[in-house]
């Protein structure tokens, strides 16, 4: 997977490109590239006017259901009407049911994503928009390209600010933009683009974070333009968006913890069956421990989240301010999908440690050593 972003800082360009330029197994390579982009990585505040960051999560494609569906329809042990019935069931047909994304997958399987299957066939290309997820946090779109013969879906973006890219191979495709009806850009945190792996001609385009979704309403319909490389025009969709409403919670806690000057509030949680979203406030100095002064200082806070069976969901963004104790004001962050609705979540703060030349601590196993501060931890009901 070579996943591109539209509004990276330049200095992570050099590193996706250099990625980019090398075919190589999902597996080769991987501790050290993403060991060195993790050392690299700058996280800018996440305010109205973030900038897109460098996802460094990789889709790893399981395409057995598929097979398995091609299989049965194609044998001939059903009939033509059961065959048209199996077709139509999401985890046989759906791009998203065969990605390592629990939350996408799961929304796949329980039928809550779309299939708008427009297409539009430009000099011999064809561009179809097969699949579409939108659950008031994320935007996600799945594509797939027909004649041409390339592994290859995305060109290299050579300006993320412009989005110029490679034109060298026709029909490499270039950053998807996507509208609303009143022309403005929806706008977002961050994002991911790029081929998936184990899926060959099929394209992922994911907005995170998405802003001022009140004025979209639960039904909606979006413009999204694809330029080609040697294909003059560009192809031009107008795709209805269905917000994903079912088995969705959405609170509005407005639930504070304090220590000493630090003090964060839960403004937002927002639980659906394919992303989890929290939006936090806080003020004050970002608490220090003993073991986190002298040559050692404390980073930015993070919050854990975790069940009412002990389970913790990950952040999709791991990454981190290359900078001692940087206070974040706003912190709007998306994380993984719960396995099920729980009955309540506990939001834990904690911070991690860099040594003086702003090294993480890690522990024997490679993992950053976290300091929990359990009187800032927080509980809130959802059930």
């Amino acid at each position: 997977m070579k996943w591109q972003n539209r509004t990276e800082e330049q200095r992570f360009q050099q590193i996706a490109e250099t990625v980019q330029s090398h075919e190589m197994p999902i597996t080769s390579y991987g501790d050290q590239i993403m060991n060195r982009i993790e050392k690299m990585e700058v996280r800018g505040n996440r305010q109205k006017n973030t900038n897109g960051k460098l996802f460094k999560k990789t889709l790893i494609a399981a395409c057995t259901a598929a097979v398995v569906g091609t299989l049965i329809i194609g044998t001939g042990l059903v009939s033509p009407a059961w065959a048209d019935k199996l077709s139509q069931v999401p985890i046989l047909g759906s791009i998203f049911s065969s990605l390592d994304d629990s939350g996408l997958k799961n929304a796949a399987e329980k039928g809550l994503t779309t299939n708008p299957d427009v297409s539009i066939t430009h000099d011999g290309v064809t561009l179809k928009i097969s699949d579409v997820m939108y659950d008031g946090t994320r935007l996600v779109l799945g594509f797939e390209r027909e004649g041409i013969n390339n592994d290859l879906v995305m060109a290299k973006i050579t300006n993320f600010w412009n989005n110029d890219f490679d034109q060298s191979v026709k029909g490499l495709l270039g950053m998807p933009v996507v509208k609303l009806p009143s022309g403005k850009e929806v706008t977002f945190g961050s994002s991911r683009t790029g081929d998936i792996y184990g899926q060959p001609n099929t394209l992922l385009l994911e907005l995170n974070e998405v802003k001022n979704t009140e004025e979209f309403g639960d039904e909606f319909e979006v413009s999204v333009s694809v330029p080609a490389a040697q294909i003059e025009e560009p192809f031009v969709f107008q795709v209805p968006v269905k917000k994903v409403t079912e088995e969705a919670i959405r609170l509005t806690p407005d639930q504070t913890k304090s220590r000493g000057a630090f003090s964060y509030t839960v403004k937002n949680l927002d639980i659906t069956p394919a992303t989890t979203r929290i939006v936090i406030n806080s003020t004050g100095e970002v608490p220090v421990s003993p073991e986190q002064k002298g040559e050692y200082s404390p980073t930015e806070v993070f919050y854990q989240i975790e069940d009412d069976q002990g389970n913790i969901i990950e952040p999709y963004n791991q990454g981190y301010d290359m900078y001692p104790a940087i206070p974040h004001l706003i912190v709007d962050k998306i994380y993984a999908a719960f396995s099920e609705t729980p009955k309540y979540v506990t939001i834990k703060p904690y911070t991690c440690t860099f040594d003086k030349d702003l090294n993480l601590l890690k522990d024997a196993d490679g993992q950053r050593i976290k300091t929990f501060y359990e009187e800032l931890e927080l509980t809130i009901q959802i059930q």
